[in-house]
This record gives structure tokens, sequence and C-alpha cells, in this order.
């Protein structure tokens, strides 16, 4: 057996044993990790129901696709307390600013607030960050719930949210995860250990339909503009969808008009800060260009991302 069938079983092993009895919450995003996890649950027999969260950012190219070959995917409108769907758009005006690698609230409202509450399947994987293989285990209990005595030892504390992450496999731990999961939100993530040519072996030697933008040379897909990605890529995405380009500087428009009328209640709220300073007049253009660090060296960080991390 190779290695690859050996995660094979051992994910699908793991996904029976932490199964629900009303099923998992898939968070399918139509990337090649979530058609994963949806072909290893159909393989496990496990009852699920997968749900896309409607960014409105994703490519086009992608939304197709999950319509085409995930039919039975559910759509979920990301709202606020008081019902109103949540855009990258009205969140930019909402909170005075652009997101940045910093200040990343755009997936804390777009995509974390989905399957609340319920067993989460997520296609989260050690080889896309140094940071999640640190910190990101097979099993995330989003808890500050006390972990009994005798079990502290099978889990150690995430950086996040006060989740507890399962560090071995015997059999106790997955009772107590059992026991827990009604009381919180856990995140299973069976195929954590798997690298990017084990994903795409899987895919093709069962013959799962993909986003025909991997083929075009997309590593990854992801939210146009999002500012996790290099600033060549941004520029890849927006001269292919230059009509999302357009929208953030419209957002960026309206954000100044906001930060304007608030520098006119509290002069000493800043209309804009640019290399550290006040600025008393600035364009969507100009946040655009700070946004996409234009003016800063690859992996550079300015002090207005600081500045800016103040504004609620």
């Amino acid at each position: 057996m190779s290695e690859l069938d050996e995660k094979v079983k051992k994910s699908i092993e793991r996904l029976k044993a932490f199964e629900p009895p009303e099923g998992y919450y898939l968070a399918f995003s139509g990337g090649k990790d979530s058609v994963t996890c949806k072909a290893l649950l159909d393989m496990a027999g496990c009852k699920y129901d997968a749900t896309y969260r409607v960014t409105g950012i994703d490519p086009p190219e992608l939304v197709q696709f999950i319509k085409e070959h995930h039919p039975d995917v559910k759509r979920e409108i990301p709202r606020y307390n008081d019902g109103t769907p949540v855009t990258m758009w009205n969140l930019i005006v909402k909170k005075l600013m652009p997101p940045t690698r910093l200040a990343r609230y755009c997936c804390q409202y777009l995509k974390e607030t989905g399957g609340d509450g319920r067993m989460t399947v997520t296609g989260v994987r050690w080889a896309e960050s140094t940071n999640r293989k640190n910190n990101q285990g097979e099993v995330v209990i989003q808890s500050r719930q006390e972990i009994p005595e005798e079990q502290k030892e099978n889990f150690k504390l995430g950086p996040r949210h006060g989740g507890m992450i399962l560090t071995n496999d015997n059999e106790d731990s997955r009772r107590f995860v059992e026991q827990c999961y009604k009381r919180s939100k856990t995140l299973i993530n069976p195929i954590i250990d798997w690298t990017d040519a084990e994903v795409w072996t899987f895919i093709r030697s069962n013959k799962i339909p993909y986003c025909k933008l991997y083929d075009e040379g997309y590593y990854r897909l992801g939210c146009i503009g999002c500012p996790m990605a290099r600033t060549r890529q941004r520029e890849r995405d927006f001269n292919r969808w230059p009509k999302y380009k357009n929208a953030y500087l419209l957002a960026f428009d309206k954000m100044l008009e906001k930060r304007k009328e608030r520098h006119e209640k509290d002069p000493t709220r800043p209309l804009w800060r640019s290399h550290g300073q006040d600025v008393e007049y600035a364009t969507a253009q100009d946040v655009f260009n700070w946004w996409m660090e234009y003016d800063v060296l690859d992996g550079q960080m300015t002090f207005d991302d600081f500045d800016m991390m103040e504004v609620n």
C-alpha cells in the first residue's frame, strides 16, 4: 500500500470515527482541497451537508464550477446581526480601511462564521503554511472549556480563539472529542498532512472534476484581491477581472467619504495616513496604490499597517 493509500485510509477512518448524528458541515470552497474532502466523505459514507459561503469576490469560473459540478452544495450568504448581507464592499466602508495582512477582517465576516455549532470539515493542510503546520492539528476544538486532567496530555492549546488541538490518535482522545462537539465548534482536518502532489494524485486517479483555473496556472484559488496574495498575483487577478478592481475603487471612495465625516467630527482622527504621516487629501487610487504595496519592497511592512489597526 502506498503512502497516499495509507493517508486516504486514515482520513476515512477519522471521518467515520467523528461522524456526528446530524452529519458534518463541510466548508466547501470549490478548490482542490475541498473537492478532495467531499470525495473522502462520500467514500467514508458519512452524512454531511456541503456549504459554500457566498463571498462575492471569488473568481467567476470557480462559482460556475461549483454550480455545474456540485449542485448539491448549499449557498450560504453571510449576514450581519440585523440580517443585512455582508459583502467585501460594505465591510471596507464599515471598517474604514481595506483588509490588510495584519487586519484581515474579511475572512472573519465572510467565511469563518460558517458551521457555528457544527462538527466542521475543512481542507486545511500543513503544506500550505508553516504557521498552520505549527499551530493547526487534525482536530481543533474551538472552546475555552476545561480539558479533563486525564486528557490534557493529548491536547495542546492552539494560538487562535482558545482552541484545543488534538496531538495524538488514541481512542480516549477520540471519545473525548465526540463528547464535546455538541457544546463547541469542532474542526476536523482530514487531509492536514497531505502534500500538494498527493491531493492532485488523488483527484486525478479518482477522476474528480476540478476548476479549470488550475490548468491556467493558478496554484491556489481564493478571493480576488486577497491581501495575503503577492502584488503580482493580485495584479494578474485585476487584469483578468477588471470589474472587481473597479468595485474596490468604488468601495475605497465610499470609505474615504466616511473617514472625512469622522475627521470633521473629530479632527484628531486622520483622513488617511501614508508613510506614517497624516494626509489631508486622498483619492481611491491613492488608497489602492497603498493597499497594493506599490511603494513597498517585497516582504517589507509599512508603518501604515500598524496605524490603521486602530480603526474599528
